[in-house]
């Protein structure tokens, strides 16, 4: 697992570095100081996870989050301090896979990595409570987010099940009794019709919608269409 680390804060960015870098499977921890030089680095090394202080100098943490998720294929994982519930929103709405308070940093990092690394997301349940209390009442919102639901087959409402379990593709695939590459085109096309830019804003959404009828379907097997592979979202 190889590892980018973007933390201002020196003694935090020391510790959390070192400690990183005795977890097992972990190849190689790099270090940045602001989201420019991480974004530079990135652009002559590759890794697999990126760790991402949301308050930093510079450019600070979200627009760092929106370039890599737009131009890279590391996964981001947001380290903060804050759990105010609009910043929450703001971190899923750039592409974070993931969100760790920094008070749970050393605790909980390696399951949050390896989450991200099976391709599943890491939002503990404060945060995706804080979410979910920020979705807009009324009828209009109600009636939107159900004829988004209601445009999905019965297939894709169960992988979106899936998904909001944070399973991953490989996962998905057993409990559904389909084959990886049917996943991801399942996937694939879920999130066009959702309109939402990764598996973490479907999921949400899915979460969401649980108040409005919207429950977790069987997951037994069943005869699916073949469908031919995409390429991995």
């Amino acid at each position: 697992m190889r590892l980018l680390l973007i933390e201002d804060d020196q003694a935090f960015q020391l510790a959390l570095a070192s400690h990183l870098r005795q977890l097992a499977d972990v190849q190689h921890v790099a270090v940045a100081s602001d989201g420019e030089q991480g974004l530079e680095w990135l652009q002559h090394q590759g890794v697999d996870l990126v760790v991402l202080d949301l308050v930093l100098p510079g450019i600070g943490g979200l627009s760092t989050c929106r370039q890599i998720t737009a131009t890279h294929h590391a996964s981001v994982l947001i380290l903060t301090s804050h759990d105010d519930p609009h910043w929450l929103q703001q971190i899923w709405q750039a592409g974070a896979r993931g969100y760790l308070h920094k008070e749970r940093a050393f605790a909980q990092v390696e399951l949050a990595l390896r989450s991200l690394l099976l391709g599943a997301s890491w939002w503990d349940q404060k945060a995706t409570a804080a979410l979910q209390r920020l979705e807009p009442e009324g009828v209009a919102a109600a009636a939107a987010s159900r004829a988004l639901m209601a445009a999905l087959t019965r297939r894709e409402q169960e992988v979106l099940a899936c998904l909001a379990d944070g399973d991953n593709n490989r996962t998905i695939a057993q409990r559904l009794g389909i084959g990886e590459g049917t996943v991801r085109s399942h996937v694939h096309v879920l999130l066009q019709k959702l309109q939402v830019n990764n598996r973490t804003q479907a999921a949400l959404l899915w979460r969401r919608s649980a108040g409005q009828g919207h429950r977790s379907f069987s997951t037994d097997a069943s005869p699916e269409p073949r469908v031919m592979p995409v390429r991995a979202h």
